[in-house]
């Protein structure tokens, strides 16, 4: 049996289209009100452009678009084929939210 595609059909780039994903990463860092855009990150750090971005110390946060990830502190910053590669401790996420003063039992057993 034989099959018959469309001319200018490529499976390769029709698997690499699928396998990409959905939306653009929002990924950003801030620091000091001022936001720059990350390229990529992984659980140990994450990497920024050269050119558009200065050496960043001290405590910073990570957003995905307007989600808040997490506080991380840089230990170290690389500087390697136009990225500058950031090496942090995350900080834990808290969760803010009021703990009950009063908590009513039902006394009817004792």
């Amino acid at each position: 049996m034989e099959v018959f595609l469309p001319k200018g059909f490529d499976p390769d780039l029709t698997r690499a289209w699928k396998s990409r994903p959905s939306r653009a990463s929002h990924l950003c860092v801030a620091t000091g009100g001022v936001y720059y855009p990350v390229l990529r990150r992984w659980a140990t750090g994450f990497a920024v452009v050269a050119g558009d971005v200065p050496v960043l110390s001290g405590v910073v946060d990570l957003y995905d678009g307007a989600e808040h990830l997490h506080q991380c502190l840089i230990m170290a910053a690389i500087e390697e084929n136009g990225e500058i590669i950031f090496t942090i401790k995350r900080g834990l996420v808290l969760d803010y939210t009021a703990v009950p003063e009063f908590v009513a039992h039902d006394r009817t057993g004792l």
